[in-house]
């Protein structure tokens, strides 16, 4: 017992050496991101799609945000995160950059109010640590394409964190007396929706637990939701009419039960910090706050595997599994360093060992081959194709008329308005097989030059989106290389 009191002061007092060395490949792992986070070099199609819209919530583009269902833009997300890039966008003078730096201290902020939590919850300094440093760590190997990515998916998550950590600082107060904090949380929870609205599992886990565990709690957080919910949702409606419900709702995409084994491949890299729920019984949290991590984790895990059905959706449908992980593991960890358990013959201390490497296992392995990846996809790659991704940016901004790229930011960088979401439309087409609007605009040569990452030479022509090339190809015969991309005129 008295090693063990050695352990809990050195990992409290000193932090640990595996803390250090914790967040030295954090920043490893998080340099070339940040090293890049202003360069010309889209990291994802969401990257200038976002970019516009946010402009269009500036008023900078007369153009609506949500577009009618006729047109070849779409807005399927709501509107708030428009507003958030848009301002820090107007000062910067880019929003595309503006995007990822939010996104980037949004993450940040997510792996902080883990660790928040599981102090609040009675977890130990060493706990808080190691889960919020998991977040990070899996994030940055697993999940690198949305760390510092122009996307509201991480924005909308710490929106709806900070309705967690309301409802975890609840305390002892029951009944009406300490209902302020479960309404707030509530009220929150609903107005991070309107950032992102696939983040369901948090919201669902916290009202089926007040349900079960206080009723006054519950009315009190059904009361700030729908609170929430007639403030912002009414603000929204009478600004945008039915545009926004039919553009967020009434969304076009395809299925893909195939896609249902990507998210199952997800969520069972997350499985080594999940044997950590094993531990959650033994910690008897107060006021039955283990009930609410079990049915966070078990809603968030089939939100994932439900979600990744979805065309276009990837590994932000696996962000609240990652963190109702974490949690679990922080308070495992919390739990064996203070209370010298043993399971069968094993002491608490080699339990504690074999935890922890258990939780950094996926990420240890995976670095001998990711690092040198990392460095040669973000920095080689990006140095390299910089220079051909000015030209391409160059040439579509010398371009007379309107110009519609696959890649939006390249048209972004252009200066060009934006005409067409070959994404969200190609799903529009799959799903309504109306492509009218296309063939007009082809037919007319509406559009001076379509611009594709997709490969095209005499041997063969590999799209993306091969429905819409095929239009598109029947009219623009011409095709150029231009830098790091291709431009197809008539």
């Amino acid at each position: 017992m008295d090693n063990m009191n050695f352990d809990i002061k050195k990992l409290e007092n000193k932090k640990s050496v595996w803390i250090y060395i914790g967040l030295f490949f954090l920043f490893i792992l998080l340099l070339p991101h940040v090293a890049f986070i202003t360069d010309h070099i889209s990291l994802s199609s969401n990257e200038g799609w976002n970019a516009y819209l946010a402009r269009r919530a500036m008023g900078l583009d007369h153009a609506p945000l949500y577009p009618p269902s006729e047109q070849m833009v779409f807005n399927n997300y709501p509107p708030s995160s428009f507003y958030v890039v848009g301002l820090f966008g107007w000062l910067l003078g880019d929003m595309i950059v503006a995007g990822r730096v939010i996104s980037l201290l949004a993450l940040l902020f997510c792996a902080w109010a883990t660790g928040r939590i599981v102090l609040a919850w009675g977890g130990t300094r060493g706990g808080a640590w190691l889960a919020g440093l998991l977040v990070m760590l899996y994030c940055a190997v697993f999940y690198s394409d949305y760390v510092a990515m122009d996307d509201p998916q991480w924005l909308g998550q710490a929106v709806i964190m900070v309705g967690f950590m309301l409802l975890a600082g609840t305390g002892g107060q029951a009944g009406w007396a300490g209902a302020w904090r479960p309404f707030c949380a509530g009220f929150v929870m609903v107005a991070g929706l309107t950032f992102k609205h696939n983040i369901l599992a948090l919201p669902a886990a916290a009202f089926v637990w007040l349900l079960l565990t206080d009723r006054r709690h519950a009315v009190a957080w059904t009361g700030g939701c729908l609170v929430s919910l007639c403030l912002l949702g009414g603000l929204y409606y009478s600004c945008f009419g039915p545009d926004f419900i039919q553009g967020v709702f009434g969304h076009k995409r395809i299925f893909y039960a195939r896609g249902m084994l990507k998210g199952l491949g997800n969520v069972v890299g997350l499985g080594g910090m999940m044997v950590s729920c094993a531990f959650v019984p033994w910690l008897r949290l107060r006021h039955r706050s283990g009930l609410l991590l079990g049915l966070y984790l078990l809603l968030a895990v089939a939100s994932a595997i439900v979600q990744r059905a979805g065309a276009g959706v990837s590994h932000n449908a696996c962000f609240e599994a990652l963190l109702a992980a974490a949690l679990c593991a922080g308070l495992a960890l919390s739990y064996l360093a203070t209370a010298g358990a043993m399971a069968g013959r094993l002491p608490g201390r080699t339990l504690l060992v074999g935890m922890v490497g258990l939780n950094l296992l996926p990420v240890a392995v995976s670095l001998p081959v990711y690092l040198p990846y990392l460095y040669r996809s973000n920095v080689t790659i990006i140095v390299e194709h910089l220079g051909a991704s000015d030209e391409t940016i160059a040439a579509v901004r010398a371009i007379d008329g309107d110009v519609a790229c696959e890649t939006l930011a390249l048209c972004y960088w252009a200066h060009k308005p934006v005409v067409m979401d070959f994404f969200n439309y190609s799903q529009h087409v799959a799903v309504t097989h109306d492509a009218q609007a296309l063939e007009q605009a082809v037919d007319r040569h509406d559009i001076a030059a379509f611009v594709s990452n997709s490969r095209f030479d005499t041997q063969e022509e590999v799209w993306e989106f091969p429905t819409l090339w095929r239009i598109i190809r029947a009219r623009y015969p011409h095709v150029r290389l231009q830098g790091a991309a291709y431009i197809v005129t008539p």
